[in-house]
């Protein structure tokens, strides 16, 4: 429990009313309890000042807001209630909720990964080497929020800011000394994470998507820029890594004011720079060079794109002050996570499940597939409904250069008609032979299994570890490894 003029200044009240006491913070009416804070955020489909008196209702007893004019209105109809003016209401709720929840910015040591691919597998590589240089090390990301042995649930790939700050607190006081969490661009430009002291920040890459939110590339770009920008500005101490062989990665570095705290790594990079890399179905071998001393890194990763999620992780680390040889021994022990190049089966044909969802990342890991191709590669994808829909054609034309059969079936479509998703993936594919439509996913699974021949590679992607189907509002549960397993005559 806090008291209120701990959280707010006193330049801040409207007016103050009868209690001071508060036991909860939340911008959500549905959580709403007694003596609780409710911040009337305003969405994309609903203004949080709608709910107030809902919220005064159910036992709100502050009200905080950007619409001055509605505090004014409605605080004569409730003399005991604490109404609070702020013009940035977002940056208010991170700055509230990290005072609520004693946020412990000196203890903790936090790292945030930010681009369009590689967020979780960068973010799950940084923490199995912090983990195994003896940290105790917490995550928070696509896949969900854990330290060690405890899982603290799953939702956004970054969580709005009571639930950080929630977070932050409890892995600190639990003991950890790291918390790795991926950082997506709608969370810096919702201020998700406002108020936080990064440690360190690697920047993966970017390519289209998400393009119903930003409307086009350059506010993408812009969006990841400032986590950088905020990480480098709010900790003097704090270092970042950004991908060299990436235009918008340039970009970051050479539009930074301290390129001293920034490493770059890529094939092309002065910092970490790539000599060579080979890539088999047993793993992955990575010579390179830093500080003109060269070494190797050798794990059991699979994939082109593991090369530079490995290598984001790796350079940061060695910015950090971790020896190179350290980094080196524990490479072998990385482990893959599910969802991302997952071998669900390798008895006759091959069966790999993935999260691509981008025409970046499906060409990513069907690039990687040809290189062990023996026979024909099959892919079976769709792409999730209620978002950009100008990827689709592109995704279509990826799967075209690379697939010998694709195919499309639905992928969380939510609101749209699975269907018509596929007609415009379908629009990018040339040769429409190759196409076969399934639109229940699990007989398209079906399907790419039974007709499989010895050599083949099996290409399941767009959903990777989720659990769930979305078709219309009902979630369904549903899970790509394990439909494929219940197919499968051999398990892995």
């Amino acid at each position: 429990m806090k008291k209120l003029y701990q959280l707010f200044n006193q330049e801040e009240f409207i007016q103050k009313g009868k209690s001071n006491i508060i036991k909860g913070i939340s911008n959500n009416t549905e959580e709403i309890k007694r003596d609780y804070i409710f911040f009337a955020v305003k969405g994309n489909k609903f203004d949080g000042n709608s709910f107030i008196e809902k919220a005064i209702q159910k036992g709100a007893i502050c009200i905080v807001s950007d619409n001055r004019e509605k505090l004014y209105k409605i605080k004569q109809n409730y003399p005991d209630i604490t109404f609070v003016y702020t013009p940035d209401v977002r940056k208010k709720v991170a700055l509230t909720a990290q005072k609520f929840f004693d946020y412990p910015d000196k203890e903790l040591k936090i790292i945030g990964i930010t681009g369009t691919n590689g967020k979780t597998s960068t973010a799950n590589i940084t923490a199995q080497y912090l983990k195994n240089l003896g940290f105790r090390v917490a995550t928070i990301g696509t896949i969900g929020y854990e330290f060690e042995d405890r899982f603290f649930g799953n939702g956004m790939t970054t969580p709005d800011p009571i639930k950080w700050y929630f977070l932050l607190h409890s892995f600190r006081k639990l003991g950890a000394d790291y918390v790795v969490s991926e950082i997506s661009s709608h969370a810096t430009n919702q201020s998700r994470f406002y108020g936080t002291r990064f440690y360190g920040g690697i920047f993966t890459n970017l390519t289209q998507d998400h393009l119903d939110y930003h409307k086009d590339m350059e506010n993408y770009f812009n969006s990841k820029k400032r986590f950088i920008e905020y990480v480098l500005q709010n900790n003097p101490s704090s270092v970042v890594s950004t991908n060299w062989d990436c235009t918008y990665g340039r970009r970051i570095y050479s539009q930074a004011k301290d390129k001293n705290r920034i490493i770059r790594y890529g094939y092309s990079s002065g910092d970490f720079k790539i000599l060579s890399s080979k890539i088999s179905i047993h793993g992955t071998t990575i010579r390179y060079t830093y500080a003109d001393k060269e070494g190797t890194i050798n794990t059991k990763l699979l994939g082109e794109f593991n090369i530079y999620n490995v290598s984001a992780s790796f350079s940061l680390l060695l910015k950090l002050g971790f020896p190179s040889k350290e980094l080196e021994n524990i490479s072998p022990r990385l482990l893959p996570i599910k969802g991302r190049f997952e071998i669900v089966s390798n008895n006759g044909f091959l069966v790999i499940n993935d999260y691509a969802h981008t025409p970046d990342a499906l060409e990513k890991i069907l690039k990687s597939l040809s290189k062990f191709k023996k026979n024909r590669i099959i892919s079976v994808f769709g792409a999730g409904g209620d978002r950009d829909r100008t990827k689709r054609p592109l995704m279509g034309e990826v799967a075209d250069r690379y697939s010998d059969t694709i195919i499309l079936t639905s992928d969380n479509p939510r609101s749209e008609k699975a269907e018509n998703i596929i007609q415009q993936i379908k629009e990018g594919i040339k040769n429409k032979d190759k196409v076969i439509i399934i639109i229940d996913r699990e007989m398209a699974i079906k399907q790419a299994i039974e007709t499989a021949h010895k050599g083949d590679i099996i290409l399941i992607a767009g959903k990777g570890h989720e659990t769930y189907q979305i078709i219309g509002n009902q979630v369904y549960k549903f899970d790509d490894s394990d439909i494929a397993k219940k197919y499968l005559k051999n398990d892995v």
